[in-house]
């Protein structure tokens, strides 16, 4: 649910605004993202993958928080106006110093949705972020209405933080006492200091591109290249983060047995790749459709962006989980050196396209990451004594009914002469039935690991169609 929120409120958000707009807030998230990255210093990981912590502990890593918080939130402001002279662009000063206020509204939080994530209340944490979520959105869309301009995308995310801290704070049943040791700090800090220094590395090396862009090309430019880029990853985070959070605590508990870790891991990427893949190259083939018929035609420079970024989507969906398997056995120092790897490689990446626009800077990153992201798969999976070859074994299902999902779509679009919008439309109708039916026959497995996620209303009624689909078959 909360994932077609997002999607619905982007694509009115994009009818509302400008392609300014949306390049003015990725300068701004340039800087003001990285602060959510250190924010809890690696240490709300560290309470969730240590097996044993004393209640001196968690009063010791809340107050560290929200003291970094806080001189976060005064750097910000100061930074400000410096950073808005390095982008040439007065109007995104203003934009950083009052994002810079949700970190230390974050930080408040940033404990509690440790301690839940450590006891498994997932539910909890998903209803909280599902409602904070909600209520920013429909801020955001009556700000854009009313004509607010950039500031409608910089209140939904004041009032979602706000909201979000608020309800952690209702749901979770601890409370800090007024007591810290920098000891209890310390403690924490072997595992931490490298979740925290891969951390930080990955989101440069994500953000790298938006830095370029918006100082050489300009806001509206990085506009364009931020709609295709958060368009592409939009399936693989939202899925990959939920599905990270529930496997980290769980392969956490199971770090010794690395053929449970591999087991767990072996099912979670399924459900990951059977999701984003077809969407994906769903994604790929009708991306002018797509573009024109929700975004409307002043997006459709974004289309070949787009379609560039997606082909990285298929390979990073591939090890989206691998990350998580790596900390959850304490290999933390690996974690830490691939992301080194693949953030210099990257850099590199937007270095050489930006030269030739934001297509060169698409098709370089897309190149070299494509690369990086299967030499850290295939580290991962030697962790677990495992290979490429049982690991695509795996997929293999779900690569081939996904091929077979590619072909009807492809042909649909060559031979159709009706509108867009009706392309549009029967391509996903029919490509979706395509692809469920012919994952029901290459992976039924998979099939049912997705029922078991499913609210058991909505499982019995697909079961119920399945059996009276299957029953038509001769």
């Amino acid at each position: 649910m909360q994932q077609l929120l997002n999607l619905g409120s982007a694509v009115v958000m994009a009818r509302l605004l400008s392609p300014e707009d949306f390049g003015l807030l990725s300068m701004a998230s340039v800087f003001t993202g990285i602060v959510y990255v250190v924010l809890d210093l690696g240490l709300g990981a560290a309470l969730v993958q240590r097996k044993n912590i004393e209640p001196q502990h968690v009063s010791s890593i809340f107050w560290m928080n929200v003291s970094v918080g806080l001189c976060l939130s005064l750097m910000g402001i100061a930074l400000s106006w410096p950073i808005a002279i390095f982008y040439k662009t007065p109007a995104v000063q203003w934009v950083i110093a009052a994002l810079a206020c949700c970190f230390s509204i974050a930080a408040l939080g940033s404990t509690q949705e440790a301690l839940l994530t450590r006891k498994m209340h997932f539910r909890a944490l998903e209803f909280r972020r599902m409602l904070s979520h909600l209520v920013g959105i429909i801020t955001g869309l009556i700000m854009a209405y009313l004509g607010w301009g950039v500031w409608s995308l910089v209140g939904r995310i004041v009032i979602t933080s706000l909201l979000g801290t608020a309800l952690l704070w209702y749901i979770s049943s601890w409370r800090p006492t007024w007591k810290f040791r920098w000891v209890d700090v310390r403690e924490m800090s072997g595992f931490s200091n490298d979740v925290l220094g891969g951390n930080l590395l990955g989101y440069v090396g994500r953000n790298a591109d938006n830095l370029l862009i918006g100082r050489f090309l300009g806001a509206i430019e990085l506009g364009f290249y931020s709609m295709a880029y958060n368009l592409m990853t939009a399936p693989l985070d939202r899925i990959a983060q939920v599905l990270a959070g529930v496997l980290f605590p769980a392969l956490s508990r199971q770090q010794e047995n690395l053929s449970k870790v591999k087991q767990s891991w072996f099912r979670a990427s399924q459900l990951v790749v059977a999701v984003v893949i077809p969407l994906v190259v769903g994604l790929i083939l009708l991306a002018p459709e797509l573009v024109q018929v929700f975004y409307g035609e002043k997006w459709l420079p974004a289309v070949p962006i787009l379609q560039i970024l997606a082909v990285r989507a298929l390979v990073v969906s591939l090890k989206a989980l691998d990350g998580t398997v790596l900390m959850a056995i304490g290999q933390t120092r690996l974690r830490l050196n691939m992301i080194a790897l693949s953030v210099g490689v990257a850099v590199l990446s937007f270095l050489i396209g930006i030269p030739f626009g934001i297509r060169g800077v698409a098709l370089s990153f897309t190149s070299f990451t494509s690369l990086i992201s299967m030499i850290g798969l295939y580290l991962t999976l030697k962790c677990v004594n495992s290979s490429f070859v049982a690991y695509f074994g795996n997929l293999s299902g779900i690569l081939f009914a996904t091929a077979g999902m590619t072909v009807g779509v492809f042909t649909m679009k060559l031979i159709w002469l009706d509108s867009a919008v009706n392309l549009l439309m029967t391509a996903i109708l029919l490509g979706g039935i395509l692809y469920l039916r012919l994952l029901q026959l290459m992976a039924p497995d998979v099939i049912q690991q997705g029922i078991g996620i499913l609210p058991n209303h909505w499982a019995n009624k697909f079961l119920r169609f399945s059996t009276r689909s299957n029953s038509q078959v001769p």
